[in-house]
């Protein structure tokens, strides 16, 4: 399918058929909760992106470009095709939301609700993208230094950590083993054979006013109030999309970052079964 393999596991019946589409350094465990909430009245599909998780991180593809925001859009919409989900609710995380947009404004017939967790409309600031490039070239060196370099990258796993989870669940000593577990998965991703994808993915274009007033499926944005709380007010993306697109509303979950479906499960799975009932029962 576009000249790759993507790791896809359904669970479920009934429709319509829901699918899961995760964020960077994540796979489609991130969705646990919720696909095994819905995967009762419906069927479930949850993949990894192209160059992610399952679904070949660091193999050759026909173009590096495949790896970019553009590129993931292609595959999710091959991928509906292929499994003949004519419309569907679309649940994204992060980069999983900017797919489902695109799929929304572009395809509006395949969408019929879009959830997006953890979005955000801009591209990346400058001080931002220079950050980024010291990580990639960091994990450049990560191989040849040895444990040197071991260390570096447990270095940069942490900070990666930090800026996807937010403080509640990073200083609370109750949840040690949740970020014991995510913490490999993460490390999984923080290789050199991962930086193309890892490139492609941060140089996203945005998700733009004039493409979000595109999307006409009703749509529930999710955030974390902790990474809310980490940015000054007309800086919240997610508040501010929600005022752009045309029947879209906004939650702010609490004691969550960016991975709220980590950090607060059951609120999050509440939150996305729920809606997706409502707009169904329209």
């Amino acid at each position: 399918m576009n000249g790759t393999g993507l790791r896809v596991e359904e669970a479920g019946s009934g429709s319509p058929a829901v699918v899961f589409s995760p964020s960077l350094w994540t796979n489609r465990e991130l969705f646990d909760a919720p696909f095994a909430a819905l995967s009762g009245d419906h069927r479930c599909i949850r993949y990894d992106h192209r160059g992610q998780g399952g679904s070949g991180l660091g193999a050759p593809q026909p173009s590096m470009e495949m790896l970019g925001t553009e590129g993931l859009y292609e595959d999710a919409l091959a991928l509906l095709d292929h499994l003949h989900v004519e419309s569907c609710p679309w649940v994204g995380a992060s980069v999983g939301g900017f797919v489902g947009v695109r799929l929304a404004a572009r395809h509006p017939e395949r969408i019929r609700s879009l959830t997006l967790i953890g979005f955000s409309s801009r591209r990346l600031s400058p001080a931002d993208r220079r950050t980024v490039d010291t990580m990639c070239g960091a994990l450049r060196l990560t191989h040849p230094l040895g444990p040197i370099g071991t260390w570096v990258k447990g270095q940069l796993v942490t900070r990666v950590m930090t800026n996807m989870f937010g403080t509640t669940f990073m200083s609370d000593p109750a949840r040690t083993a949740d970020r014991e577990h995510w913490r490999p998965l993460f490390a999984a991703t923080a290789v050199p054979e991962a930086l193309p994808m890892l490139e492609r993915v941060f140089d996203h274009p945005g998700n733009p006013p004039e493409l979000l007033a595109q999307v006409q499926a009703p749509t529930l944005l999710i955030s974390g109030e902790d990474e809310l709380n980490m940015v000054d007010e007309d800086e919240r993306d997610p508040v501010l999309a929600a005022t752009v697109m045309p029947d879209a509303r906004f939650l702010a979950v609490p004691g969550a970052g960016h991975m709220v479906l980590v950090e607060q499960p059951e609120l999050g799975t509440t939150a996305i079964t729920d809606f997706i009932a409502e707009v169904e029962a329209r």
